[in-house]
């Protein structure tokens, strides 16, 4: 379960980073040409990105007991990708519940690489 669960969050990673910059900064581009929204807009979609990827190298890792994950630690990379969650729920609840129409996919996702990796620990 867990080599699953770390290959869904590398994909994840690049399906984050493709799709930013192919149709989100695109898309800014066409309302603005104000290069530090452009800029902060493409740090935050990388950010994201490069942390899910390697939120997925270390699940994978330590699927293939590369490396050992003790204590507490074990818990980081669901934790991580908890809070991923928790932070776009909150966001899309509270602010901008149109959110919710497109990212379906996403949350279904989601909601599978958690289940994945809280069934890898045990």
């Amino acid at each position: 379960m867990g080599i699953i669960d770390g290959l869904l969050i590398v994909l994840l990673s690049i399906a984050h980073n493709v799709y930013g910059e192919r149709k989100q900064v695109p898309d800014m581009k066409a309302l603005t040409d104000d290069e530090v929204v452009i800029g902060s807009l493409r740090v935050m979609i990388f950010q994201g990105g490069v942390l899910l990827f390697f939120v997925g190298i270390i699940q994978l890792l330590y699927a293939a007991d590369v490396i050992e994950l003790v204590g507490i630690a074990r818990y980081f990379p669901v934790g991580i990708i908890v809070l991923n969650l928790a932070t776009f729920l909150f966001v899309a609840i509270f602010i901008h519940r149109a959110l919710f129409k497109i990212t379906l996919p996403q949350l279904i996702v989601f909601g599978i690489i958690i289940v994945l990796q809280l069934i890898s620990l045990a």
